[in-house]
């Protein structure tokens, strides 16, 4: 007999496999926001925008990179920057890194403009039309037209921004007005011949009713502010697949479409389904040919361009300097075309995407050496490249700007190497934007430049290490000549050629990994400690691969200083046998003479290095105002009591203690011509204690370092501190090269790491 049916026999869906009502909306909008949907909805928007500029019969401008989506690409005349978040309630601000000025050319030449933009569902308008371009607007007007009531007015929209709102931002112009003046420095009589009446904003948007025939403005120059998408009320689901500012945050979106890649495929784009839509523009992304690199001229200079690297001619420069992980001038391109190949040619080794800026900082030291090189040429044109011409190349491009431009654009192959300010920057920063304004550096990039150019204000053009000379030479009064630890100290600066280096950690306990880390480091000076010591910054970039094959960057950065005396480390007297010298037993030995093995004749004391921490807390906030404070007291009579060090210097890590010759007790003092020597060694005067674990140091300084290299007749005067090895007196670097080994031991660190540096 059958059994009667019960609702448990009835197969339900699973509860998780039931969407929720807040998956099943998502799922909708998803759908909406489609990238179909998005085309569609920009296209139907371009055909107001393009409706506008045939009402007022003005050009159309993109504010970037949102409008750029809306205009047609035959029918766009230029691109402006204006952000919203310089309009935020309360962040009102007039932008000194993008002024924007060339939107004035376009202004004076066709009578106005219409600027273009878009928003997301909330708003009627963006904050960048209906507050930032109008502060630029009053600003402009008051620079140019002086502070008259009705020419430096602000004029916002009443339908958007309050009275209370306007009231408090209009209250600021007057200070970005300062600001303008003090900093970016505009030549007011060149912005008076382009603007002979002032600039007033009009705002569009769908919503408004156009002109019938274009209108005459006889008291001022129309800026139309075009919102091109219309206002969505509630949710887009209602809109039946309509997206307002569809064309926002388009890297989210886009696969890589850009906005000329649409306009020159619509059709084909609008017709594609959403399931192959991916893979069509992924295919037109790939067959696209990049644009022919055209330079762009930095204005007021008349000789530093920018661009990118595909496509330039190297013919029409005397100068090029690359940002590129590998040379793109190689030695085949030189010897296939020599006529073609500039006689100055600088390769900055700077990797692509975010390790590219970091790559910069170890290599902008090269720049000064290169400017130098060419100061003997008459205004040299001067190309800088990088893959994308708008970071790296601009970041370099403003370096060069800072240091050997004058304020009216000069390059005369002066080096400044004092003055530096932060407002300089923003102004050089302004000639490249306000020449082109797509050449926008990335904040880490900027952040490099700064940071090498502040570390550059104590450079001078003189040795960093150098002994004065009698003002009347006595032939039987020889100059003194440098001591070991100085010479060691001269050779570690970079000016131009960064040390390559090479470390292998070994770690016994697992909680500190084991690997290897190559990379790059530069020794830049930096203002220098108490008493003046001489002071290099090292900085390093590296990569970091574990023993599991895992890789990872890192970067460090601490300051040597080369001192005078006996060092904080140093509790013994200099005639104090070296009892606790470890090594090989054979080495030790008890000397009765000063420690040194070669002290620099009539010294009164000794020359040493020590290493310090560097201080990221004094650097992130010392601007170079507290730089130069700490300079200029650094260089106080000797009778002051109390000089101020550079507030970047940290704490001591180690010390190095006396150099001597690998083999030789550290009593020696002579050198044997019959054999060159090998290499110097030296450990630190006392372990540093961090935390519960103990650091100690040793180093080995090749021959070359100080200047004794192989093949040289190994003479000397037997005061190897003075001239030791040298003979006739000549520098002879030989084989630079040099290490250093840290051992930590202690509960929570058990591991060595040496460090070899060669000399790129």
């Amino acid at each position: 007999m059958t059994q009667p049916l019960h609702e448990s026999d009835i197969l339900f869906p699973y509860q998780s496999n039931t969407p929720s009502f807040s998956t099943t909306l998502s799922t909708l909008r998803r759908s909406t926001l489609s990238l179909h949907n998005r085309l569609s909805s920009i296209t139907s928007d371009s055909f107001f925008v393009t409706s506008v500029a045939s009402a007022y019969n003005l050009p159309l401008i993109a504010n970037e990179r949102c409008g750029s989506w809306y205009i047609p690409t035959t029918q766009k005349a230029g691109s402006v920057y204006f952000k919203s978040t310089d309009g935020h309630m309360g962040q009102w601000k007039f932008s000194l890194r993008r002024l924007n000025l060339q939107l004035l050319d376009v202004v004076a030449e066709k009578g106005g403009a219409i600027v273009v933009d878009s928003t997301r569902r909330g708003k009627s308008m963006p904050d960048a039309l209906s507050k930032t371009v109008p502060i630029w607007c009053a600003v402009v007007n008051r620079a140019v037209f002086g502070e008259a009531v009705e020419e430096g007015r602000l004029y916002v929209p009443p339908s958007v921004v309050g009275e209370s709102e306007r009231v408090q931002m209009e209250g600021r112009i007057a200070g970005f007005l300062k600001q303008f003046r003090e900093v970016c420095k505009p030549h007011i009589p060149t912005l008076r011949a382009k603007l002979t009446k002032p600039l007033r904003p009009i705002w569009i948007t769908q919503a408004s009713s156009l002109p019938p025939a274009p209108p005459s403005f006889l008291d001022f120059y129309p800026i139309v502010l075009c919102t091109a998408s219309r206002r969505v009320q509630g949710a887009e689901i209602s809109e039946n697949g309509y997206v307002q500012g569809a064309a926002d945050d388009h890297e989210a979106w886009a696969h890589g479409l850009t906005p000329p890649l649409f306009w020159a495929n619509k059709d084909l784009l609008l017709n594609t389904s959403e399931e192959d839509a991916p893979s069509v523009i992924e295919k037109l992304v790939a067959d696209e040919q990049g644009p022919i690199a055209t330079a762009t001229l930095i204005r007021p200079t008349k000789n530093l361009y920018i661009s990118a690297c595909e496509g330039i001619n190297p013919s029409d420069f005397d100068a090029i300097i690359e940002c590129t992980p590998t040379p793109l001038l190689t030695q085949a391109s030189k010897e296939k075309a020599q006529t073609q190949t500039p006689r100055h040619h600088l390769h900055l080794a700077c990797q692509t995407g975010k390790l590219g800026s970091r790559t910069l900082r170890t290599q902008l030291p090269k720049l000064p050496a290169f400017l130098a090189s060419l100061a003997s040429l008459l205004q040299p044109k001067i190309l800088v490249c990088c893959p994308t011409g708008k970071d790296l190349s601009v970041g370099v491009a403003l370096a060069i700007l800072c240091l050997a431009a004058d304020d009216q654009g000069v390059m005369d192959g002066r080096l400044q190497a004092q003055g530096i300010t932060k407002d300089l920057i923003k102004q050089k920063l302004s000639w490249i934007t306000t020449s082109n304004p797509a050449l926008n550096p990335s904040r880490a990039t900027l952040q490099a430049v700064n940071a090498v150019l502040f570390a550059r204000q104590t450079l001078n053009p003189t040795p960093l290490v150098h002994s004065p000379e009698p003002a009347t030479h006595d032939p039987t009064c020889p100059p003194r000549q440098l001591s070991i630890p100085e010479r060691i100290f001269t050779v570690l600066h970079t000016p131009s050629q960064p040390w390559t280096f090479t470390r292998t950690l070994s770690s016994v306990l697992p909680t500190h990994p084991s690997g290897r880390v190559t990379g790059t480091a530069t020794f830049t000076p930096c203002a220098p400690g108490a008493q003046g010591a001489p002071a290099l910054l090292y900085a390093e970039q590296g990569e970091f691969t574990l023993a599991n094959g895992m890789k990872f960057g890192v970067q460090r950065r601490y300051v040597y200083l080369l001192e005078e005396g006996n060092g904080r480390g140093d509790e013994k007297s200099e005639t104090e046998p070296e009892k606790e010298e470890k090594g090989n037993p054979q080495e030790q030995t008890t000397p009765t003479a000063p420690t040194s093995p070669f002290p620099p004749p009539n010294a009164p004391s000794q020359k040493f290095i020590t290493i310090h921490f560097y201080n990221d807390d004094a650097a992130n906030t010392n601007t170079n105002t507290n730089t130069n404070s700490a300079i200029n007291k650094s260089h106080t009579p000797p009778h002051n009591p109390a000089p101020v060090q550079n507030p970047q210097i940290g704490d001591v890590f180690v010390e190095m203690d006396t150099l001597r010759l690998s083999g030789r007790p550290a009593s020696s003092s002579s050198t044997s011509s019959a054999s060159p020597p090998d290499h110097w060694l030296a450990r630190n005067k006392a372990q540093h204690l961090c935390a519960e674990d103990l650091y100690t140091a040793s180093w080995k300084f090749s021959a070359g370092m100080v200047g004794c290299g192989h093949g040289h007749d190994g003479g000397g005067d037997g005061d190897g501190g003075s001239n030791a090895g040298t003979g006739s007196g000549v520098w002879d670097e030989g084989h630079v090269w040099w290490e250093v080994r840290y051992d930590a031991k202690g509960p929570k660190k058990d591991y060595s790491s040496v460090t070899r540096y060669v000399r790129m």
